[in-house]
């Protein structure tokens, strides 16, 4: 069915010379561990203003400085 059988590509709308000659298919295939917290008491996407009370978000048009 395909001249190659080991390999199969398809990409539509590109002629078949330039897939067989040149297109390639490389799959790295790898596990990774990940340990991630959950909830956590820090608020690292904020900034505390002076009072200790309330925050506002990083990028907050009144915390932009010129």
């Amino acid at each position: 069915m395909w001249e190659d059988s080991s390999e199969y590509k398809r990409c539509k709308g590109i002629r078949k010379n330039v897939v067989k000659k040149h297109i390639t298919h490389l799959h790295d295939v790898y596990t990774e561990e990940v340990n991630k917290v959950a909830l956590s008491a820090e608020d690292d996407k904020r900034v505390i203003m002076e009072d200790g009370i309330h925050t506002k978000a990083y990028g907050h048009y009144s915390l932009k400085t010129v």
